[in-house]
Order: C-alpha cells, then structure tokens, then sequence
C-alpha cells in the first residue's frame, strides 16, 4: 500500500501591524493533527528554512525578510522538495487566467 503524503492548508495572511513587521505570514489548520514526530520536525524544518518563525502572540509563522512572493514561494518549494501535498495556497506556480479554457492546456503555455 502506497503511502500518502501529508497534506497541508496554508492561509497566507497579512500580519503587518501593530509591532510586527511581517513581510508575509500564514496559518495553517487542517491535516495535521495526525502528523506523527518525525513529519511534525519536517515540516518545522521546511518553515525555518524557508526563513519563517513561529509568533506566539499572533499564532503565525512570520517572515520578517525578503520580498512576500519570494518568501511564499520558498516555502511552498520546501513543503513539496519534503514531500508535502499543499491543499490550498500552494504559491509556488504562477497563477493561471481564470477564463483559461482548459487548465491543461494553460499549464502546457507555462511549461510546466
């Protein structure tokens, strides 16, 4: 039986106010309750090397450095290269037309 991979929501969020200087920030809820030890410490390595941190006061992972597109695309790429299955929010592809008439064939114009 193949093993599935441990799926992710991230909800980017803006958290630049106040006193933190966020450059962008995300949330996530769903899917990891059941995460064992191991996946728990692999994810929280993707998070910090993607150059995100855990705030307490907000309950977010912040990144204080960088541009926001560069810094969501990081970690989304860190998720996937750890194996990582991103439900929602995954930034690490450029985003498609929404009147594109097949998503297929618009991905086949980006190369991917």
């Amino acid at each position: 039986m193949a093993k599935t991979p441990p799926q992710i929501s991230l909800d980017w969020r803006d958290e630049n106010y106040g006193s933190v200087c966020a450059v962008t920030a995300f949330r996530n809820y769903s899917g990891t309750l059941d995460w064992s030890d191991g996946i728990k410490r692999r994810f929280r390595g993707c998070v910090k090397r993607a150059g995100f941190e855990f705030h307490f006061g907000r309950c977010s992972y912040i990144a204080r450095k960088g541009e926001r597109e560069e810094r969501q695309r990081a970690l989304c790429d860190e998720l996937a290269k750890a194996g990582f299955q991103i439900t929602h929010g995954d930034n690490s592809r450029p985003a498609l037309d929404d009147d594109a008439p097949n998503r297929r064939d618009a991905y086949r114009q980006i190369g991917r």
